[in-house]
């Protein structure tokens, strides 16, 4: 066995690294990587799982590259088909749909901890996430683009990678080399790692690549700095001259100052949320060490040179090149670990296990179950230009893929053979698309429209806003003020109207304190409509601090804003409150159980309204009436032993719904087979 993995291995090496990546080339990669498995178990005396039939095929295919259970009528052409090559076929086809796209949206949403409502950045970030994935963004472009990012948002939506941890400079540095390098080095921190050879000094060094990074806009800094001395000139205050008599000159020069002071900060009104949608690089602020650091090998206050803390040693970088450097240090080819992370990362997606786990705990000594497979996949990597739908198209292709699940878990610390997947719960955002496809049919194609208009309205206003006249923006500072003022005044109104309730409340007159906040309210809400209202689509855009976009319960999980509130669905059923990389959880829980019984996401698909609900009525027969429901839950065809169970009860539509109700809260619907 051994001497055919060897030959198969230069074979399949020459063939690597021909371009492009043909069909031939992507089942000849897939092979190499099913003969590796198959070493390995044979090494170990282990036989690998059976294949699985086209039903369980079908239904792991379209939930694993698409997030979501084929429709009834995927399910039965599929399982119809006789052309040999169907399987293959369904994988191209999945890997270039939109369904793919919308699945590994959220995959990088879930593990870069996106808030799309977090301010205008975080609407921006999503905006150009969904982009990088609908155009197939080489990984190793994707994660540099974010890490080099600098300036404005609007101009640069890649900055939300930074303004998502904004004044969090030590605890971005974190994330980023355990999501892309594998490391927890958080530790460094606060101290010397207590596991790792890390030190605190090394953790400041290698922050200090970004360490000069400042939360404003130079771009609005420049703006104000015009509009100042434009209203400075046009008020008739000018810079005293130097050859001016010195009291004299000292007398100008700080009524001078105090005006510009005044007019500067009347205008930064109208720029204030900049501050917060921006970054940018000061070489006057360096990064130091910690005022409580206690070691020997640095004083507290010292100024740091950034430096790498593995892989190639980066040195004598100007301070304005320091970002470009670190990303190029970190998505470089020769990192020791950003190619195996990514893979690993990967890997573990299709099958439910990593070769390597946890999956970003990586260091020297690193146990490996497979090393052979794990230097082959990161050559496939590279060899794909660090294409990851490419990449992923090859492990779908593989017999793995194909392979019964291992219904056991393996012990946690513990290696795992891959003689098939992993049997696992469908996630949340897998779920929710899944009720979405039985209610509404496939909506891989609609696309919430309003989240990127809503965007690219903002840019247009911050543009529009940068290339006015100054005139103009002198008069929309007035319109902002006047604005201001009046909404100050009603929000005063509704402060003490909520003073008025709580005494009465606390009086114990109940209906006068319902009676007065409810009143607060309607002022408050007449507050926020006053904020949102006026003539300047600009000042509107510019200024309007909520970008929030209605939930659209038709369209997928990736088309929502996120994350989900608690105790929606998707958080029910283990969404990521996006505060930790990859934080995701399928879990079960109590509250799951009753709205998978009670819940009106359940209710709705059997109300008699749905796609699910018309096509068990347009089916003219029980046995009819049975494939329908059978191929639109389980995409599969009732067994029959269960046609002799369950036809009865088809005819009776209390039975049908309860019968659907059962299916759907059942294993064999919520796991993946």
């Amino acid at each position: 066995m051994k001497t055919l993995v060897t030959s198969f291995l230069i074979a399949s090496a020459i063939l690597l690294h021909a371009k492009p990546f043909s069909q031939e080339k992507v089942r000849s990669t897939s092979n190499h990587i099913d003969l590796l498995v198959a070493s390995y178990l044979q090494d170990k005396g282990i036989k690998p799982n059976p294949i699985i039939d086209d039903a369980t095929f079908v239904r792991r295919s379209y939930i694993a590259i698409s997030g979501r259970i084929p429709t009834g009528d995927e399910a039965r052409r599929f399982i119809e088909d006789t052309n040999k090559d169907k399987r293959r076929t369904l994988i191209d086809a999945l890997i270039q749909s939109n369904g793919y796209k919308s699945r590994m949206f959220n995959y990088w949403a879930d593990l870069l901890r996106l808030q799309t409502g977090k301010e205008k950045h975080g609407l921006g970030w999503h905006v150009w996430i969904r982009d990088a994935v609908d155009k197939n963004m080489p990984y190793d472009q994707f994660v540099n683009a974010m890490l080099s990012a600098s300036g404005l948002a609007a101009q640069n939506p890649a900055v939300g990678y930074y303004l998502r941890d904004r004044n969090m400079l030590l605890d971005n540095v974190s994330n980023t080399v355990q999501v892309f390098l594998g490391n927890r080095i958080g530790c460094a921190q606060c101290h010397d790692h207590p596991f790792d050879d890390w030190t605190q000094k090394q953790y400041y060094q290698l922050a200090a690549f970004i360490g000069t990074t400042v939360y404003k806009s130079d771009a609005a800094d420049h703006l104000l700095r015009r509009l100042t001395l434009y209203t400075l000139e046009k008020k008739g205050i000018r810079k005293p001259e130097p050859g001016e008599l010195a009291r004299k000159r000292g007398k100008n020069k700080r009524k001078y100052r105090g005006a510009a002071r005044k007019i500067y900060r009347d205008y930064a009104s109208l720029f204030r949320d900049f501050r917060k949608t921006s970054i940018s690089d000061n070489p006057n602020k360096p990064l130091r060490l910690p005022k409580d650091y206690k070691y020997n090998d640095g004083k507290p206050g010292d100024i740091l040179t950034p430096k790498t803390l593995f892989g190639e040693s980066i040195a004598d970088v100007p301070p304005e090149k320091r970002r470009k450097a670190f990303a190029n240090w970190v998505t470089s080819p020769d990192n020791p670990y950003f190619t195996k992370v990514i893979v690993n990362r990967l890997w573990a997606e299709v099958f439910g296990r990593g070769i390597v786990d946890p999956l970003d705990d990586w260091s020297e000594t690193t146990r490996v179950s497979h090393p052979e497979l794990l230097d082959y996949l990161c050559q496939v990597m590279k060899a794909t230009d660090y294409d990851v739908q490419q990449f992923m198209r090859i492990l779908y292709h593989t017999r793995l893929f194909e392979s019964a699940v291992a219904a056991r878990e393996p012990d946690m610390g513990s290696g795992y053979d891959f003689r098939g997947p992993l049997l696992r719960r469908m996630k949340a955002e897998e779920l929710y698309d899944s009720f979405i496809v039985m209610e509404f049919g496939n909506k891989d194609n609609m696309k919430n429209r309003a989240i990127k208009n809503r965007w690219e309205t903002y840019v247009k206003s911050v543009d529009t806003l940068f290339n006015m006249p100054l005139p103009e923006i002198i008069a929309l500072n007035k319109e902002a003020d006047i604005r201001e003022k009046k909404v100050r005044a009603v929000r005063a109104e509704a402060h003490k109207l909520r003073i008025q309730a709580d005494k009465a409340r606390g009086e114990g007159n109940t209906k006068l304190a319902a009676e007065l906040s409810r009143k607060a309210r309607d002022i408050y809400r007449k507050a926020k409509r006053m904020g949102r209202e006026g003539n300047n689509m600009v000042m509107t855009m510019v200024m309007e601090r909520n970008l929030r976009t209605k939930k659209q319960p038709f369209m997928r999980a990736s088309e929502q804003m996120a994350p989900q509130k608690p105790g929606t669905f998707l958080r029910q059923f283990g969404s990521s409150d996006r505060m930790t990389p990859d934080a995701s959880s399928t879990g079960a829980s109590i509250p799951q159980v009753l709205t998978l019984l009670n819940g009106r996401e359940v209710a709705r698909l059997t109300d008699g309204k749905g796609v699910l609900a018309r096509a068990l009525r347009a089916a003219s027969t029980p046995s009819e009436r049975l494939d329908v429901l059978f191929l639109s839950i389980y995409a599969a065809f009732p067994t029959e032993l269960e046609r002799k169970r369950y036809e009865p009860l088809v005819s009776n539509p209390s039975h049908l719904t309860t019968l659907a109700r059962a299916m759907i809260s059942s294993k064999r619907f919520l796991f993946v087979q």
